[in-house]
């Protein structure tokens, strides 16, 4: 399969590459940046005001002239960068502000039958979450619980069914190692980067195995169908009496490699995925909702492979070319005046 697969990316690589060279990249056409309201305000109404949102938008293009601090924005050639701001969900019980999210679009100009063009229609492009940790980090322990289609087990309870699907939504873990690297900036798995304010609370807190696990537990004995809260109950008890009390009190970390816990699929055995539920302390309150409080990309920390991509990507002739160049040089620091303490 893996073969198969191998070879038919060869396929489309060279196909690819082939085009590539019919439309060679313009690296010296003068571009421009354009920054664009794609509905941010008004996509959802989350009860801001419109001096909120103008304070806001203004707080917005602070972030995007601290992005163009970077090296290819300097007399800009290659690329034309139209950024959007788009909306994000309404901040729920863990958030405040104004969330957003920019996305900057870097589309190469290339020449096309004599003629200079740019790539325009969903261009290589690098984002940032403005005020919002909601789908940052892993996965989360629900498994959904929505009204049965079917007569559901007698004495089934869909409020608390719910009450305790939301608690395990709540739990996520982190993707990888975290690196702290001072002045409020944190690494996980050597790519996304959270930019916060450090004197604040921390913006989550870990979960202990005890609580995770019996709410596991509790989520499937209040399952509607019988059949399958029988069956789970049944592997889940006998999962966590394996684990000694001395055990179950400590932090919860996401399975990978505990063989005594398939199904509960959490170990409290150390491990660089620990769970969490965001912090809903992190955020100061006494700071007006406008104000950005924490910002979240990606950012590889091996560089290397920017550069080794932008340069088989100007060999091609390939659309994200000039991406490859913002991402080499991106110094992540420069976002650090950014955050509102």
């Amino acid at each position: 399969m893996k073969k198969n697969l191998f070879t038919l990316f060869c396929i489309i690589w060279v196909q690819f590459s082939a085009q590539a060279q019919d439309y060679p990249l313009i690296p010296d056409h003068p571009g421009t940046f354009k920054l664009i309201d794609w509905g941010v305000y008004t996509h959802w109404d989350c009860g801001f005001t419109k001096a909120e949102t103008t304070a806001n938008y203004q707080k917005i293009i602070g972030v995007t002239d601290l992005v163009r601090k970077n090296p290819v924005f300097i007399n800009q050639k290659g690329f034309e960068c139209e950024t959007y701001v788009f909306a994000k969900n309404c901040p729920d019980k863990y958030g405040y502000g104004i969330p957003s999210e920019i996305r900057f679009g870097f589309g190469d100009w290339f020449m096309d039958k004599g003629q200079p063009k740019f790539y325009k229609m969903e261009p290589p492009s690098w984002s940032i979450k403005v005020n919002s940790l909601d789908n940052v980090f892993g996965g989360n322990y629900s498994f959904g619980a929505s009204k049965p289609t079917e007569k559901p087990k007698d004495g089934f309870n869909y409020e608390k069914w719910k009450s305790v699907n939301d608690k395990l939504h709540d739990c996520i873990y982190i993707p990888g190692e975290k690196e702290e690297l001072g002045n409020g900036i944190d690494r996980y798995g050597s790519e996304l980067i959270v930019v916060y304010n450090p004197e604040q609370p921390p913006y989550y807190m870990p979960v202990k195995f005890r609580e995770l696990a019996e709410w596991l537990i509790e989520y499937w004995k209040l399952h509607p169908d019988k059949v399958q809260s029988e069956m789970m109950v049944q592997y889940l008890e006998a999962e966590y009496a394996q684990i000694p009390e001395s055990e179950r009190d400590g932090w919860a970390y996401n399975n990978t490699y505990d063989e005594r816990c398939p199904f509960l699929k959490i170990t409290p055995v150390p491990g660089p995925q620990p769970v969490v539920r965001l912090n809903p302390e992190y955020w100061n309150k006494k700071l007006p909702r406008s104000a950005i409080q924490i910002l979240t990309f990606n950012r590889l920390t091996d560089t290397r492979r920017y550069s080794t991509q932008k340069d088989e990507w100007l060999k091609l002739n390939a659309a994200g070319y000039s991406l490859q160049r913002f991402l080499e040089a991106f110094d992540i620091t420069t976002l650090v005046p950014a955050i509102d303490k």
